[in-house]
């Protein structure tokens, strides 16, 4: 007999009484049995794995480490880096 499971992301809270709460509905029949794998993290301040996540990945990554790209002329690395596939 094959078993065949679907994983479903989503995000939610565990409140005061250990129960968890989760931002969304789930797309399963009631009274269905669940596998449930929950990631914590170590801070109380650091809760971005607990937030909504964007469905729109560019606008979510968009600006991410810019620090790194600060001082480097863009257009000039992607020229050189072009130049490198020919």
């Amino acid at each position: 007999m094959a078993f065949i499971a679907k994983a479903i992301e989503t995000t939610g809270i565990v409140d005061t009484q250990r129960r968890l709460l989760l931002n969304e509905s789930l797309p399963v029949a009631k009274s269905t049995p669940v596998r449930i794998i929950v990631m914590v993290t170590d801070k109380k301040e650091d809760n971005s794995a607990c937030l909504p996540q964007s469905e729109d990945y560019v606008s979510q990554l968009a600006g991410l480490h810019k620090e790194v790209w600060q001082d480097i002329d863009t257009d000039a690395y992607l020229k050189q880096e072009r130049d490198a596939w020919e």
